[in-house]
């Protein structure tokens, strides 16, 4: 969860805001001191961290100092500190009369205890006054209720032996029913969009070419919208943010290449291609449209002029069965690309299923199918 000063004097805005993102790890509580120059988790820009950064990552230093954390009857509760004036650049003051805008969200972190998408947040202005007085706890009481969790939208899958080429571009990641539910994984604001499914599970074939038209932004200026396309054996992609040591750990197959000092560089990018919701239209809810193809028809679709990048690839026999397509600057936006030796093996895989509840197994036995009743 986060909390902090709005990024705007007369209004709650997250670009420019000043926050403290607080959680509880096992028995231990934090309230780190982050900045927000861009909607966007933290990415490495030309050099520059640009996002939801902490403030050790862009020059400043951690403001808030952690006083108590408890976790009582479901409910996290977390108190710090932090001087009225900060010798930060980035912190802002906090004046002692008077009134500020604030803002919040909740969400959850991703696998580097960094703060993904949130969930929740405010969308109308939250004005506090700050005019010294008796403290008061004036909270509304919580409700515990367990919703019935909503079924996930059906899990995109291209298994087409005549494919070679796939379209890639960026889009909404869909709230708790569409990345989060395919990958397990928590998500950012966007996902890859190939040939027009949410991060599908895709099928190759060792010894067939193929390629990747990448449409995820050519800027390198845009910490939102710059998204080369690589393929790694590594479920979560943003190779650039990760440390020297974390890259050495990770094999790269496709779609980045190294300088004479060693420094990682993507090699594919194109123009931006991306699908977004409607203006006015509420992303928290995404998650009442039944199925993705509904969800999918509600967006908007636009392409900038230009080309896209292409990645063309071979997998061979020394690639993994089980690799993965992201982006080299954003974690979790992509997923899995399954290799397989013949496309037969898919089936194959298969080799007997369950048949309704009489409990009928099939078998496939040397190509001939024989149905045994248990």
């Amino acid at each position: 969860m986060s909390f902090g000063i709005s990024g705007a004097a007369d209004k709650s805005q997250m670009i420019g805001a000043d926050v403290a993102v607080a959680y509880i790890d096992g028995f231990r509580g934090f309230a780190t001191d982050y900045n927000i120059t861009a909607l966007t988790p933290c990415v490495k820009v030309l050099g520059q961290y640009k996002g939801v950064c902490k403030d050790e990552m862009v020059g400043g230093q951690d403001s808030n100092q952690m006083n108590t954390a408890a976790r009582e009857n479901g409910i996290s509760i977390i108190t710090y500190r932090r001087s009225l004036i900060s010798p930060d650049p980035g912190d802002k003051e906090f004046p002692a009369e008077g009134s500020i805008y604030a803002v919040w969200g909740v969400g959850k972190l991703d696998e580097m205890k960094e703060p993904a998408f949130h969930d929740l947040y405010s969308k109308t202005d939250i004005k506090m006054e700050m005019t010294p007085k008796e403290p008061q706890n004036n909270c509304v009481s919580f409700t515990r209720s367990k919703p019935e969790p909503k079924e996930p939208w059906k899990k995109g899958q291209i298994f087409d032996k005549t494919i070679r080429i796939f379209k890639s571009y960026i889009g909404p990641s869909g709230a708790k029913r569409g990345y989060q539910a395919i990958t397990g994984h928590s998500s950012t604001a966007l996902a890859w969009y190939i040939n027009g499914f949410l991060s599908p599970e895709i099928w190759l074939r060792r010894g067939l070419s193929y390629a990747f038209k990448v449409y995820g932004g050519n800027n390198p200026h845009s910490a939102e919208y710059y998204h080369p396309l690589i393929i790694t054996d590594e479920p979560h992609g943003g190779f650039d943010r990760l440390t020297d040591d974390a890259q050495s750990k990770i094999r790269v197959l496709a779609g980045v290449e190294y300088s004479r000092r060693g420094r990682p560089r993507p090699t594919t990018s194109g123009v931006l291609c991306l699908s977004e919701h409607k203006e006015g239209k509420d992303r928290r809810l995404d998650d009442d449209f039944e199925t993705f193809k509904k969800f999918n028809k509600s967006l908007m679709y636009h392409c900038e002029t230009g080309d896209p990048g292409v990645l063309e690839f071979t997998p061979n026999t020394s690639w993994p069965d089980i690799v993965y397509y992201n982006s080299f600057t954003q974690a979790n936006m992509g997923w899995k690309i399954r290799i397989v030796d013949s496309f037969n093996q898919r089936s194959s895989a298969q080799s007997w299923t369950m048949l309704s509840s009489n409990f009928y197994v099939l078998y496939l036995v040397t190509g001939v199918y024989v149905l045994f009743t248990m």
